[in-house]
């Protein structure tokens, strides 16, 4: 059975299904006319070398050559896009990568706390940046046609299975409600101590840190595309 319906579980629907951006893909197809006018090129250059085994074997070093950038610029590229998938179900999103050897991720709606975007590219790929809870780094997914739509299906299966509403519950926590009956009064006290001593010189607020950023596989790979 085809992923992702190998892994659905039983009442999951499937909300998009993306490959990274195809218009990453412009500069592998470029790649092999490129290596082989190249080739042809210098291989015509050696002519001028006297006969013998030294042209045969400059000439042979050149389709070497091609062929090896051709299989590691274009080749490559294409199969690690086309095992490359990103999906939104009604549940969770689903991350699968990797020719060999796999690597999968899978984000819960209810742990998505946070989701944005954010343009890399003229060709319109766009990079989605999903925060959950429990976690400092948000994961960052580059690469992706249709991002605005793509983090609108997100945010809305986050919104469902509660993951905002505890956003919003941890940005509430720790605040001090404000005294209706003396709304000027900004001074902070705690109990009865707090006036005997005179001083809150203890209370100290921890300086905050900015949460970095997670980048994983994905945003080291420059191909990505819709599906």
């Amino acid at each position: 059975m085809a992923y992702p319906d190998a892994v659905l579980r039983r009442g999951e629907h499937v909300l998009a299904h993306r490959r990274p951006h195809w218009r990453m893909l412009l500069v592998p197809a470029v790649v092999p006319p490129v290596a082989v006018f190249l080739a042809a090129f210098l291989a015509a250059l050696a002519g001028s070398i006297p006969t013998g085994s030294t042209r045969t074997a400059v000439r042979l070093a050149l389709v070497l050559l091609a062929v090896i950038a051709i299989v590691w610029l274009a080749v490559l590229p294409l199969v690690r896009w086309r095992c490359t998938h990103l999906v939104v179900t009604d549940r969770r999103l689903l991350v699968r990568e990797g020719v060999l050897s796999r690597e999968s991720v899978v984000v819960p709606g209810a742990t998505i706390t946070d989701v944005r975007t954010r343009r890399t590219s003229v060709l319109g790929a766009g990079t989605l940046i999903v925060s959950t809870a429990g976690t400092r780094e948000p994961w960052e997914f580059v690469g992706l046609g249709d991002v605005e739509r793509l983090a609108s299906l997100v945010e809305g299966v986050a919104d469902e299975r509660g993951g905002l509403a505890l956003a919003e519950a941890d940005d509430d926590w720790g605040s001090w409600p404000s005294d209706p009956e003396d709304p000027g009064d900004t001074e902070d006290t705690d109990g009865p101590e707090a006036l005997e001593d005179g001083s809150d010189d203890d209370l100290e607020e921890p300086a905050g840190e900015a949460a970095p950023v997670r980048r994983g596989r994905w945003r080291r790979r420059a191909a990505r595309t819709s599906r």
